[in-house]
């Protein structure tokens, strides 16, 4: 007779589909079996988590690791360690460093890297952009989950063909991502409206980080969103817009969808959803992101599309950038990098809506780990609690209290997560499992670099 390798029991087992209170039995890595009341067999280990609750472990669609090319920032031990720290199982990367994965070498290369210190597993994105219309279909047989198009210019080699501005050019990146039948994510703000706002700004002085939000206006994202789902209706590309930060603009997606006029998905942030432009007074450049944080108006009404279903994923945006970078912002917000490092702090901000009666547990899943494992092709490997299914779980203790802040991140720098300074948040991770393998007990990250997998898409 097998035994199970680990038995996680608990009576708050949550998934989609809702609350059970049970064993869940792991064999191999994967779930074996899912019974009810506690378990009685033999089991190389047990974990009574009665009192706390177990989720699977989170799939965090939007993660920048900064490596290679960049890794004073950040790099995938310490990202992924801090993924782990936060309760995320898989991430999906985005293709923006140096070299981008916007080529087969490139792809390689990173693969390579990543695999050889990821903590969690790993799924990549690859860049479609100015000039590498050629590589999009060895990209996707290479086991790109996605691929990801900045509509503003490139001003960096760890942008290299990931952008165009061209409306000709994304017409045909759409038409070939559409046939490799992958997402198409696009980073979605009109160039000329920025570039035509900010001069104003910098001529009128206007470049505190209070400025920041004024110089990337709503209708610039609007303006971008309509643009693309009127080409992707044209070319049947899967559209999905990543960190959407206004609820003007989800509306014009809402429009659309309804028409029937293009497929689209929508995934946002926590920031989005609980952070507003007053937070730019508090911390400054810490708090720069692109698109900006928004007024209480956007950030309730855009809340209020998260509930009824028109948002489909949440993910962090995780984006480091060296302290020094940071820090040059509060003279000239216009010069420091938009992005904060905030993978550990996605699970904990969502929890606290819970508790607070705003959210339930079974939308928290959907939108953190299932849909997203629908969305890019992994599941029911991933995001999915069933026999079969990777044994991929957080556990985490509804009444853990913490105030936001510095200390006890796994971030490469902690000074520079910032951005939800202050945030009381109520309920945190203490233990992940990935592959059952407990890789987080307490804060403290057990597993070793390398033992991460890539995980490439199910046809």
């Amino acid at each position: 007779m097998v035994y199970p390798d680990l038995v996680i029991q608990s009576d708050q087992i949550v998934d989609s589909h809702g609350t059970r209170s049970g064993s869940i039995l792991i064999q191999g890595g994967t779930i074996a079996g899912i019974v009810d009341g506690p378990f009685t067999g033999n089991a190389g280990n047990v974990i009574n988590a009665s009192g706390l609750v177990v989720l699977p472990g989170l799939i965090d669609s939007h993660t920048h690791m900064r490596d290679p090319g960049l890794d004073e920032a950040e790099d995938w031990t310490t990202g992924t360690r801090a993924a782990a720290g936060g309760g995320v199982t898989t991430l999906l990367e985005h293709p923006n460093t140096i070299p981008t994965t916007t080529t087969l070498e490139g792809w390689r290369v990173k693969k390579e890297i990543a695999s050889s210190k990821a903590i969690v597993d790993f799924a990549l994105i690859a860049g479609a952009g100015e000039g590498n219309l050629d590589q999009i279909e060895g990209l996707a047989a290479a086991g790109a989950v996605a691929f990801k198009t900045f509509t503003l210019p490139c001003t960096g080699p760890n942008l290299i063909g990931c952008t165009t501005t061209d409306d000709g050019v994304l017409y045909d990146l759409f038409a070939a991502v559409a046939k490799t039948g992958r997402p198409h994510n696009v980073h979605a703000e009109s160039h000329p409206i920025i570039r035509h706002v900010s001069q104003k700004l910098i001529e009128q002085g206007r470049i505190a980080p209070t400025d920041h939000g004024a110089a990337r206006p709503v209708i610039a994202e609007v303006e971008a969103f309509t643009r693309c789902m009127t080409l992707a209706g044209a070319t049947g590309v899967r559209l999905n817009f990543v960190h959407v930060s206004s609820a003007t603009a989800l509306q014009y997606i809402r429009l659309y969808r309804e028409a029937g006029f293009a497929s689209v998905t929508v995934e946002t942030c926590p920031h989005y959803l609980l952070l507003t432009d007053a937070q730019m007074s508090r911390v400054g450049p810490y708090a720069k992101v692109n698109p900006p944080l928004r007024s209480e108006d956007e950030r309730t009404r855009l809340w209020q599309g998260l509930l009824d279903g028109a948002i489909d994923t949440i993910g962090s945006d995780h984006a480091p950038h060296p302290y020094a970078a940071f820090e040059r912002g509060w003279k000239d917000i216009m010069s420091s990098p938009g992005g904060s490092p905030s993978i550990e702090w996605m699970l904990p901000a969502l929890l606290t809506q819970v508790n607070k009666g705003l959210w339930d547990l079974p939308n928290l899943v959907r939108c953190t780990s299932e849909n997203a494992a629908r969305l890019y092709g992994l599941y029911p490997r991933k995001g999915a609690l069933q026999v079969g299914s990777d044994a991929d779980f957080v556990i985490v203790d509804m009444k853990k209290t913490r105030t936001a802040g510095q200390a006890g991140l796994h971030t490469k720098d902690p000074r520079t997560c910032r951005m939800w300074e202050g945030y009381e948040m109520i309920g945190a991770p203490v233990m992940t499992i990935r592959r059952g393998e407990i890789i987080m007990r307490d804060g403290k990250v057990l597993a070793q670099p390398g033992s991460g997998r890539f995980i490439a898409p199910s046809a």
